[in-house]
Formats: C-alpha cells, structure tokens, sequence
C-alpha cells in the first residue's frame, strides 16, 4: 500500500507542474431542469434557477448559442419538463491558478483520506471546473468513482474523506448528518476572547443572503462550536481549536465573526461585523487561518472508531502553541509545513 501511495501522490504532482484547468478548453457545465420548472420556458428556468445572473445576460448567451441541448443550440423560448438536461458552454475557458498540493494520506478499500490545500475549491463552482479537488483526483482515480461525504471551504486546509462506492458514501454521509464523526480544526483569530474555554451555539440562517454568504440568524439552523484557546499572540491574535458539534456551511467562521473575532485571512466574514461576497483567495493573498487538523469516524466495515490528522499549516510556525496536545492531556509529535497521517484505532 506504501507503494500505491506514493505512486499516487507523484502523479498528484505531475499534475501541480500543469494545471489542466490552467490551458484554454471548451468548457461545457450542465444546467439540470428542476421539477418545479416543469411546464416553464427554459429561459423562465434559469431565471429562477439562477437569480444571480440577469435575464439579459442568459439572452446573450442563447443569441451567441452557448446554451445547447444535445449538439443543437437551445431555444429559450421552448418548454421544458423536469429532468431535462441543457449545458452551458463557455469556450476558451482558463480557471484562476489553485494550489494543487493535494496528497493521500491513507486509502482502503472503501475509502481515501486527503490533504486538501487551499485555495482549492472541492468541486467545480464558478470559475472552478478542472482546477478543483475532485477534478484532481479523478485524473488519478481514473477507474474509481470516488464520492464526497462532506466539505471543507475552498480557502480552508486539511483532512477529507471521500467514499469509493455508493454504500460507503451513504454510511459516511450519515455519520456527518448524525454528527457522529468528531472533528477538530486549529484556528487562528483576530482578537483575543476573553474566555479560555468558551461554546458558540448561534444559530446560521438556511438560505445564503447577499454574495453567496451565510449569516447568524435566531430562526436558523441549530449550530455549536466548542472552542478552546491555545495561545495569545502579541499580535493582537489567537489560536485555538475548534471543535464544531453541527456542521453548517461557513460555522467555525460565522461564530467567530459574531464574537467580532474572526479567522484571521478570511476574505468574506471581516472584523467589525463587515462581510462581502464570498470569494476564493489567490496564491498570492494570506491564508486563511482554518485548518481541519483531525477527522474521526467509525470505520464503514469494522464499526471501530478510527482517526485521522494532518500536521499544522505553514502559519503556526514559531507559534508556542505548535505544541500543544491535540487532546487535553495527551501529547503528540508534529513536523510543520507537511501534510502525512497519523492512523490510530480504537474500539
């Protein structure tokens, strides 16, 4: 298995010396008829479907005949029936360049687990097609079907796991759903909480609100986070972990943003309650300091409760708290600047 693994991770790294979505291609994205739509124009459709994007905008893109149905060019006036299947082309596209320096930190039969870095979105969104997480893999999975079960940010670093197969995927998605997998992030924040110890439980609005972003609402959705503080710089920052015992979109952000402490590097959730659109970091910006540190998960086949974890990211370095235990009282080794597991099992 060593050598999958490592023949694995060299052609993960083949695939860093040339981005494949960083060469002109033809990109073609589908747009999928909901059953609400049924009976509507196609142009009613993806109004509706896609409030973002003006009327007049779609009407341009069906007048230059980027919107096909099959090999023919869609008519926006035609009626359509959930279920159908229309693809948006853009042609000549080039995505914005990511950091590609995923690697497979273990792989079973019924499961990988990867170092995700950041920027890289885990799926194609946007911009985002062939430079994405998933995209990635497949070029090195070409013969599995590998499923996402959960996700991580795309500015945010570390552990993932993603299914081999239907019947994993839901075992594992229903772990996530029931939150029974345990997960701990290492965080860095603007500001210094004035608790050692401390629990977020606001609630995080279901519906995203202006520039795709989330926001704290009392009719939300029930979200907890528990935090504890590792070190306060004299910068005027904090690490700490975050142990999130819900998992919503943006959560360890949202709550550390209401507490007007966010993540340090986060281009969306901003200091002083200030929030924009929601973006994708460029290599050349600061990180954003959210690190998925460690992942625990019962094990799909043998039930026993197994664990996962990547070493810090480059941005603890020369912090005292780099070396502060995982878990409270129990010690562990950890070298900077990489991603590797560390695999341990316990009934």
């Amino acid at each position: 298995m060593d050598a999958v693994l490592r023949q694995r991770n060299e052609d993960l790294r083949r695939l860093q010396e040339k981005l494949p979505g960083s060469v002109p291609y033809d990109n073609l994205r589908p747009i999928n008829v909901p059953a609400r739509c049924d009976g509507q124009t196609l142009l009613e459709c993806v109004t509706s479907v896609y409030p973002q994007v003006s009327e007049t905008q779609w009407l341009l893109w069906f007048a230059e005949g980027h919107i096909l149905f099959g090999d023919d060019r869609a008519d926006p006036d035609a009626m359509v029936r959930g279920g159908q299947q229309f693809q948006h082309l853009f042609p000549d596209t080039t995505e914005p360049d990511v950091d590609a320096a995923v690697q497979v930190l273990a792989e079973e039969q019924e499961f990988i687990i990867v170092h995700k870095p950041a920027p890289l979105p885990v799926h194609p969104c946007g911009r985002f097609n062939l430079n994405t997480l998933t995209s990635l893999l497949a070029k090195v999975y070409p013969h599995e079907d590998l499923r996402l079960v959960h996700r991580l940010d795309a500015n945010t670093t570390g552990v993932m796991v993603l299914a081999k197969n239907r019947r994993i995927a839901t075992d594992l998605r229903q772990q996530f759903e029931l939150n029974q997998v345990r997960k701990q992030y290492l965080v860095r924040c603007v500001g210094h909480p004035p608790d050692m110890d401390f629990i977020c439980d606001d609630r995080i609005a279901k519906e995203t609100v202006e520039g795709g972003t989330r926001d704290l609402r009392h009719d939300g959705k029930e979200s907890r986070t528990r935090f504890h503080v590792l070190e306060k710089l004299t910068d005027g920052t904090t690490v700490l972990h975050a142990f999130p015992e819900t998992g919503r979109t943006n959560q360890i952000r949202l709550h550390l943003w209401g507490r007007r402490t966010p993540v340090l590097g986060d281009p969306t959730y901003l200091i002083d309650g200030q929030r924009v659109a929601n973006q994708t970091v460029t290599l050349g910006d600061p990180p954003m300091c959210l690190h998925a540190q460690r992942l625990s998960f019962r094990h799909p086949q043998t039930e026993k409760l197994i664990h996962f974890q990547a070493n810090e990211p480059a941005w603890m370095s020369g912090s005292a708290a780099s070396s502060h235990p995982f878990q409270p009282r129990r010690k562990y080794q950890a070298r900077k600047h990489a991603a590797i597991k560390t695999v341990k099992h316990s009934t």
